[in-house]
């Protein structure tokens, strides 16, 4: 018997640094905030096919761990069949979260409030 505890925080063997560049362009983005900006920090990468990124807006910063796969296989949006078994993990400021929820609760209403 496998007992899955948290699905899709584990390795990701054929991730790659590109795919979450582009990854995190789409996230940035789906955050539906403007003005956010990022770089990558490659010294705090978790490893195993995550990537480190700083996304600030003004005085809002989150750290994300983005996962290298294509796009399609990272950006759960609980919609058309997706199951949250076949997606990897982010993790933002420490905590995973699939995509969808990362955008919600961890990054956009704190950036919402960055002009305030």
């Amino acid at each position: 018997m496998i007992v899955t505890i948290n699905p899709g925080t584990g390795p990701l063997p054929e991730a790659t640094e590109a795919h979450a560049i582009e990854n995190i362009k789409h996230y940035v983005t789906d955050c539906g905030v403007p003005r956010v900006d990022w770089v990558r920090i490659p010294a705090y990468d978790y490893g195993g096919g995550r990537y480190a990124f700083l996304v600030w807006r003004q005085n809002v910063c989150h750290e994300v761990q983005m996962p290298g796969l294509p796009l399609h296989e990272v950006r759960y949006v609980a919609s058309g069949g997706q199951s949250p078994f076949d997606y990897p993990r982010l993790y933002v400021d420490g905590s995973s979260w699939l995509w969808a929820f990362a955008l919600l609760d961890n990054a956009a209403e704190d950036w919402v409030g960055a002009d305030s």
